[in-house]
């Protein structure tokens, strides 16, 4: 009996080992998985605030190009500041501050800034005795400061919220201050987004600043205060230096508890060598399966924060509207990601007569997509601040794309400009697919040239091409996502069909959809439509009479002659000749304005040949004087002035030449075949 009694006692040993070791194991599993759930929410905080920040870093070298072209008129820069606030709907205020009288006529103190008050946004002069710039930290630390600075929270006296300051300053080429920008945005998206990233419903986040002030606080924190019953983890969140506490109830641990992680310990009994591989085995699978359910919850939360900021990246319809004000163009576009986020993305703007415009597609999904994707839409507007040319575009986004880019990944692109008047189309492609121009009687895809796409070699030349757009005719943009959808039978949509759809002048995404069917997308859809609705005007460029106008004169040619298919050669022939003509005028005419008009003659106004021609006509408001009537310069080469090699050349190179006198004015007019 005392046996068996060892026995039982022995037995109800063995059972509470197991139970108590169960039971540490399944507290010591679920405090694990509660802390990388907190880690995790913490990271994608730091993602979020890093990308929130990225705009305030953008924004400064946006004022930093306007400041050097408006030094002489400084107040130009009240619509920049104000432009900046209308797209960044976090930035309170931006200001550009000189140093002590910079501008003697303005006193020490001489500023400007635009602020945002609750119904509009208002522009006015900065600084004076009682604001003292000089004294505000963001000013101290940006004027020692190479990299830009980051101020501490502070209450400002115009606002009723903590703000934080990036501040940065602005040199000449010998160092001199020139000024510091500075940029000031709330801390009011922060209380959102630590309502949004919450572990458990009891969750408490907080943001301390550097200096240990509390900045923000989520619902639901306790009133007196966090004792031993809460497990809080810290972390610092950079570049401004926040630190962020997440603080969780212990229950939660004991709640997640169950008597089913007791069941295996039946077998305990058994033998203490089974028990353990039991628990062994069962410990890693459960750790695993929790940590695959925190991960696959945090990344749904994180994909549809991503797909808002995405979305708000791209143009909206406010911007349609402004691009298409004059009546002379529609514009539409449509992105559909596949997933929560995509790769694919449009961008355009509208600067006077001419439209840019891009689409593109990032090689991959998802996220790591969506932030390339982000990246190649900024780097666009960016350097359309600069660039004079789709091709110039380009290469400045190669650039970039192509450094540090270990994972390879590329983008396809195609960079466009329309100057509505004239129809011009210039472009240039980087392995995108060949856009569709489409009009009442035909459907062709543009011509393109194979350049490779960007993000591969950024020292890569691109070339640019250009085409002409009639009125009426409609520029149908599209990503591979398109062309390569497929049914449930896994049969390609395919350019022919695609090229059927656009020519019937069906609704495009409908006739996708349509083809689609039940089956699930492949790609991201995107379409950009742009249809000229105004008549084609002939290019007209007046310019002041002097030798530093012929540049822009050559472009005009270039880009005219190039648009209408004439050949390099022949074109780079026109261009020796106009600027021969251009030459006498600025030698001989005594004139203060040349004005060029370049059109395309039909078969019946060209009577040259069977086909049609390119006009150059040039007028000036000189003295008389008729360069077809003045004898060959036969001088040698070396011996004559730039561009003098005489009206003879002129002659070789044009099909015809003609001077008139009228209205007081020198008229030459050279017509070459657009087919020799």
């Amino acid at each position: 009996m005392k046996r068996f009694k060892y026995i039982h006692i022995l037995a109800a040993l063995f059972l509470l080992l197991g139970m108590g070791v169960q039971s540490y194991v399944s507290y010591s599993r679920a405090l694990f998985s509660l802390q990388e759930k907190m880690d995790l929410e913490t990271q994608i905080a730091q993602e979020k605030l890093q990308f929130e920040l990225y705009d305030a870093l953008d924004a400064s070298s946006q004022i930093a190009d306007k400041v050097k072209k408006c030094l002489e008129h400084p107040d130009e820069l009240y619509d920049k500041t104000s432009e900046l606030l209308n797209r960044y709907p976090n930035f309170y205020s931006c200001y550009v501050v000189f140093p002590p009288y910079y501008y003697p006529e303005e006193g020490k103190w001489f500023g400007l800034t635009s602020y945002r008050t609750k119904d509009s946004i208002i522009s006015r002069p900065f600084g004076n005795a009682e604001h003292d710039y000089f004294e505000r930290e963001w000013y101290k630390g940006a004027a020692q400061s190479t990299e830009g600075y980051w101020s501490t929270p502070y209450r400002d006296d115009d606002f009723d919220e903590p703000i934080y300051t990036y501040s940065k300053v602005m040199r000449d080429e010998e160092g001199k201050l020139i000024c510091v920008i500075g940029i000031d945005f709330s801390l009011n998206w922060i209380h959102n987004l630590l309502e949004h990233f919450k572990p458990f419903e009891e969750a408490v986040f907080m943001l301390y600043g550097s200096n240990g002030t509390l900045l923000a606080m989520s619902n639901g924190a306790p009133a007196d205060g966090f004792g031993n019953s809460w497990i809080i983890t810290s972390k610092t969140l950079q570049p401004i230096n926040i630190k962020m506490v997440t603080a969780v109830p212990k229950r939660h641990i004991i709640q997640s508890l169950s008597l089913g992680t007791l069941l295996p310990f039946g077998v305990f009994v058994l033998g203490i060598f089974v028990v353990g591989l039991l628990i062994r085995r069962m410990t890693r699978d459960e750790r695993d399966n929790a940590r695959l359910e925190t991960e696959k919850e945090v990344m749904s939360h994180e994909l549809e924060i991503a797909h808002d900021i995405q979305m708000g990246i791209l143009k909206d319809e406010n911007e349609k509207k402004k691009a298409q004000a004059n009546g002379d163009i529609e514009l539409n576009t449509l992105l559909v990601p596949m997933r929560e986020v995509g790769g694919d993305f449009y961008d355009f703007h509208r600067e006077g007569d001419e439209l840019w415009f891009i689409i593109g597609d990032v090689s991959g999904k998802g996220v790591p997509a969506a932030i390339f994707m982000s990246a190649a839409v900024n780097l666009f507007r960016a350097a359309g601040v600069r660039a004079n040319s789709p091709k110039e575009i380009m290469q400045e986004m190669n650039a970039v794309l192509s450094e540090n880019n270990p994972s390879l990944t590329f983008v396809t692109a195609f960079v466009g400009c329309l100057r509505i008047p004239t129809g011009e189309l210039i472009y240039c492609n980087a392995g995108h697919c060949a856009p569709i121009i489409s009009s009442q009687d035909s459907v062709f895809s543009i011509q393109m040239e194979p350049n490779i796409p960007l993000g591969y070699d950024g020292r890569y030349s691109f070339v640019e091409q250009g085409c002409m757009i009639g009125e009426g005719e409609k520029i149908v943009l599209y990503t591979d996502g398109v062309t390569e959808a497929r049914n449930s039978e896994r049969e390609m949509l395919g350019l022919k069909r695609w090229s059927e759809i656009v020519a019937n002048k069906e609704d495009m995404y409908g006739a996708i959809k349509a083809f689609i069917g039940q089956a699930e997308p492949t790609d991201d859809i995107t379409l950009m439509t742009i249809r000229k609705t105004s008549p084609v005007q002939p290019m007209t460029l007046r310019v002041p009479c002097h030798e530093d106008q012929w540049p822009v004169l050559r472009k005009a040619i270039h880009t005219f002659g190039l648009c209408n298919g004439m050949d390099k050669k022949g074109l780079k022939k026109l261009e020796v000749a106009a600027e021969e003509a251009v030459v006498n005028i600025l030698h001989y005419s005594r004139a203060t304005e040349i004005e060029m008009v370049l059109s395309i003659l039909s078969l019946q106004e060209a009577r040259l040949s069977q086909h049609s021609a390119f006009c150059i006509q040039l007028s000036d408001d000189g003295i008389a004087f008729d360069p077809t009537a003045h004898v060959p310069n036969e001088k040698a080469t070396d011996e004559r002035q730039v561009g003098g090699l005489g009206i003879h050349l002129i002659r070789q190179i044009v099909d015809e030449l003609h001077y008139e006198r009228k209205e007081n004015k020198n008229i030459l007019r050279m017509v070459k075949s657009l087919n020799r």
